[in-house]
C-alpha cells in the first residue's frame, strides 16, 4: 500500500528567523494556513545578523512578540569610530554618534540562537507544524507541486505543498538543487566573526564617557552597534549582554588579502590599538569565516517556489539590512500567498512585480556597498557619506512608514535622481580621497571630536522637523569639505593649512 503523503498550503525548509518571520505574518492574514516547517538542527548555533533597528524593528514589533524581545538586550544608538593615524592615544579616535532616544521605535541587539529558538516557538504555538532535526532524502517539484521525503528523528515522512519556501540562508538549498544562477555583481567583500567573553571595560578602550548619550538615550552607550572603520574594512562590536560580545571584520576582498582567515583575525586584533586593549584578557569562541559575503539570485521565485531572505540575497552587514529586508519580503509574500488561497489563482502579475521590486531593492543597496570601502576610514568623507545616507533612509523609508504602515513593505529603492546624486557624491569622496592620500595630507582630529547624526525618530513636532534638520547636516557638511579643499588648493604656503589638516613639511 502506498504511503500517504501529508498536504500543506506551504512547506518551508528552515527553521531561522526568516522562516518564523512569515510565518507569523500568514497567521496574521489566515491563522488557518497550513504550514510545514523542515529544520535540519536540533539546535539553532550562534549566527551573524545580531542588530535590529528602524524598519526591522517596526517590522518585527507588527508581529506582537515583545514578550520574546523583553529577554534581548535594547540596543541604545549606533557609532561609528576613526582612527585614521593608527593612534594609541584615545582622543585621537573620532566620532560619529546616533543615540536612540525614547520615542517611536526600539532596536535590539539579538541573541541568535535564543531568539530563533524563541519565535519557532511562537510559531509552533500558532499552529505550524515543525519537522526537527530532519533531512531531505529526495524533493522533486512540477509547477504548484512539491514532494519531499523526510526522515524526521528516525522517522519517514512523505509530505507535499502547492509552495515551498527556501529559508536556509547561506545553504541556499533551491538554488543548489534547481542550479538557479546568481546575477553578476560587482561587490566582494568577506567577513571573520567570533563571540568574546568579559572584554576590557570601555574606559580602557573607547572615547571619553558621554554623559549625554548615556542619559538622554534608552540605554548606556556600551549597549550601541560601535564600528570601527579602517582602511577597507570594519569592525563590528556588539554587546549581547553584560558578558558576551560580539566582534566581527567586514573586508574588501579587492583590497585585503590574506591565507589564513584566523591568523588574520587575530594578526588584526592584536595590531588595532583598539582591538588589542578591548580583547585583552577576553575569552575567545570559535572563529568564524564566510569566504564570500555577497549574492543575489537571478530569480527569487517560479510557479510553487519562493526563496526568502539569504537563500536568495545577501548583501553586506553594514548598517544592519538583512533583517529588515528579510521582513518586508515577508510582508509581501503573506500578502501574496494568502491572497491565492482564497482565490485559487495564482497572480503572475503581483508575482513578477513583487520579484522587480526587491531585485531593484538590491540593485540600489549594492550601488551604496560598492562605493563605500574605498573611504570609509576617512572621518570627514565617510560622516558626509553616512549623513547623506541618514537622510535617504529616513526621509525615503522610515518616515513614511511610520506615518503610513502600509509603507513598510517597500523597500529603499533608488530612482534616477537619486542615483546620479550618488554617484555624484561617490566619485567625488573617492577624488578626494585619492587627492589627500597623494597630497599626503594626514587629518588631524582635535581631541574627543564628536558628531551627532541629528536622528530623532521621537513623538511630538521634532519628529516632523527631523527631514529639514538632516538636510541642513548634509550641506553644511558637504559646504565645509569643500571649503577645506578650496583652502589648501589656493594657499600660498602649504605648511600653514588650517582646518585641522596636516601638510608635509
Amino acid at each position: 500500500m502506498k504511503e500517504k503523503r501529508e498536504i500543506y498550503d506551504m512547506i518551508i525548509i528552515g527553521g531561522g528567523l526568516a522562516a518564523s518571520f512569515l510565518s507569523l505574518s500568514i497567521f496574521k492574514r489566515n491563522p488557518d494556513f497550513r504550514i510545514l516547517i523542515i529544520e535540519k538542527t536540533e539546535y539553532f548555533p550562534q549566527k551573524i545578523g545580531e542588530s535590529l533597528l528602524d524598519i526591522a524593528a517596526l517590522f518585527v514589533k507588527s508581529l506582537d512578540i515583545d514578550h520574546i524581545l523583553s529577554r534581548h538586550t535594547a540596543k541604545s544608538g549606533i557609532r561609528f569610530l576613526f582612527n585614521e593615524n593608527k593612534s594609541s592615544d584615545l582622543s585621537q579616535i573620532a566620532e560619529f554618534a546616533s543615540p536612540t532616544f525614547p520615542g517611536l521605535i526600539k532596536g535590539y541587539h539579538l541573541d541568535r540562537k535564543l531568539f530563533d529558538q524563541d519565535i519557532l516557538d511562537e510559531v509552533d504555538r500558532k499552529g505550524a507544524q515543525i519537522y526537527r532535526p530532519a533531512q531531505i532524502l529526495r524533493f522533486s517539484h512540477e509547477d504548484f507541486k512539491n514532494e519531499l521525503d523526510l526522515e524526521v528523528a528516525g522517522e519517514f515522512k512523505k509530505v507535499q505543498a502547492k509552495w515551498l519556501v527556501d529559508a536556509t540562508g547561506r545553504h541556499r538549498y533551491i538554488p543548489n538543487e534547481l542550479k538557479w544562477e546568481d546575477r553578476k555583481i560587482g561587490l566582494n567583500t568577506g567577513a571573520i566573526m567570533a563571540h568574546f567573553k568579559n572584554i576590557a571595560p570601555t574606559e580602557i578602550w573607547d572615547t571619553p564617557q558621554n554623559e549625554y548619550w548615556d542619559t538622554a538615550s534608552i540605554g548606556l552607550r556600551k549597549f550601541s552597534t560601535t564600528h570601527l572603520m579602517r582602511k577597507h574594512c570594519w569592525w563590528w562590536i556588539i554587546r549581547l549582554d553584560e558578558e558576551r560580545t560580539s566582534i566581527g571584520v567586514v573586508f574588501d576582498k579587492h583590497k585585503v588579502d590574506f591565507e589564513d582567515p584566523q591568523a588574520f583575525f587575530l594578526q588584526q586584533i592584536q595590531e588595532d590599538p583598539q582591538l588589542s586593549l578591548m580583547t585583552e584578557g577576553a575569552e575567545r569562541g570559535k572563529i568564524r569565516h564566510i569566504e564570500h559575503l555577497p549574492y543575489v539570485s537571478k530569480h527569487l521565485y517560479s510557479k510553487g517556489i519562493a526563496l526568502l531572505g539569504e537563500s536568495g540575497a545577501f548583501l553586506d552587514p553594514f548598517v544592519s539590512p538583512g533583517i529588515e529586508l528579510i521582513g518586508q519580503q515577508c510582508i509581501f509574500l503573506s500578502e501574496l500567498l494568502c491572497q491565492e488561497k482564497e482565490s485559487n489563482r495564482f497572480d503572475a502579475k503581483a508575482w513578477k512585480s513583487y520579484e522587480g521590486i526587491f531585485q531593484h531593492a538590491y540593485t540600489s543597496r549594492l550601488r551604496i556597498y560598492e562605493e563605500a570601502y574605498q573611504f570609509m576610514d576617512s572621518y570627514e568623507l565617510f560622516t558626509n557619506w553616512l549623513m547623506q545616507g541618514n537622510f535617504m533612509y529616513f526621509v525615503r523609508v522610515v518616515y513614511p512608514a511610520v506615518i503610513f504602515p502600509h509603507r513598510l513593505r517597500l523597500p529603499l529603492r533608488f530612482n534616477l535622481m537619486e542615483r546620479v546624486a550618488l554617484n555624484y557624491f561617490s566619485q567625488r569622496f573617492k577624488k578626494i580621497y585619492e587627492q589627500r592620500k597623494q597630497q599626503n595630507r594626514q587629518l588631524v582630529y582635535p581631541p574627543n571630536s564628536l558628531k551627532y547624526s541629528g536622528v530623532r525618530l521621537t513623538r511630538g513636532p521634532r519628529f516632523l522637523l527631523t527631514p529639514i534638520i538632516l538636510f541642513a547636516k548634509i550641506l553644511g557638511g558637504y559646504l565645509k569639505l569643500e571649503l577645506k579643499e578650496l583652502n589648501y588648493l589656493f594657499k600660498s604656503d602649504p605648511g600653514r593649512v588650517r582646518f585641522s589638516l596636516k601638510s608635509p613639511p
